[in-house]
């Protein structure tokens, strides 16, 4: 009797236990999300495309949870690609660029009341700047296990510029946030998605990991360190389309 209730009692353990992580396969894609502002666009918006408002964003992160999609960070993605590190059978990384006071305002707030981590791609001349994040801001994002990533000092197109300001918004922006915020800058996202054969080699030199663009797809390490590829979601983006991306990323949608 004692040994049929213990064996029953160890199947229902068993039963119960969480889906094993995906461990595996080390160059397991994964998708980057991109965006901006998360509110409604002005009026006189340069770009309102790259406005999500509140109502949609929230819409969309209810769909990726009911689908099993699970955000991490971009750091813990390349832990898995790097030495195996478990990942979430669906993982998925939300990043922020540019740092609008909307990312807090918005997407944080929804992002907290599911526990999940997003990626801030902080332009260092936004910080405390109208319309920008707040150092506190930041802050905040970081204790609620937000990771932070460079995207520059001034958001120049790094392909445009001398040596000397490639090495300045490069190796100046990493250094800066670390000595503000006091967290591993290990990332860095090209602004405008532009970069070279001489602004890859800034970021590797400035001694980031890794850096994002603008192209379309999932991230691998097959894309090569320095020019991981994100896909971009736009304010027309329904529940369904952004999961159809998702699951198909290097198709055109």
């Amino acid at each position: 009797m004692i040994r049929a209730l213990v064996a029953a009692v160890a199947a229902t353990l068993v039963a119960a236990a969480p889906a094993p992580a995906v461990t595996a396969d080390r160059h397991t894609p994964v998708p980057v999300l991109l965006y901006h502002h998360v509110s409604t666009a002005p009026r006189d918006a340069d770009s309102p495309a790259l406005y999500v408002p509140a109502r949609l964003f929230a819409r969309q992160m209810a769909a990726l949870d009911r689908a099993g999609y699970t955000p991490v960070t971009l750091g813990r993605a390349w832990r898995h690609w790097q030495s195996g590190a478990p990942l979430p059978a669906k993982p998925v990384v939300l990043s922020f660029d540019d740092g609008f006071a909307d990312q807090y305002r918005t997407a944080a707030r929804t992002l907290r009341a599911r526990g999940w981590p997003g990626v801030l791609n902080l332009q260092v001349g936004r910080l405390d700047e109208e319309g920008g994040l707040t150092e506190a801001q930041v802050r905040r994002l970081l204790r609620d296990g937000w990771e932070l990533g460079a995207h520059s000092m001034s958001h120049a197109d790094l392909t445009t510029v001398g040596a000397e300001q490639l090495e300045s918004e490069v190796t100046g922006s990493r250094e800066q946030l670390e000595r503000t915020f006091g967290v591993p800058v290990d990332f860095f996202c090209y602004p405008y998605g532009r970069f070279d054969a001489a602004v890859k080699a800034a970021v590797r030199a400035a001694g980031f990991l890794g850096a994002t663009t603008t192209r379309r797809g999932a991230a691998s390490p097959a894309d090569g360190a320095y020019t991981l590829d994100r896909l971009v979601v736009t304010g027309n983006y329904s529940p369904a389309r952004l999961l159809r991306t998702v699951r198909a990323p290097s198709a055109r949608r």
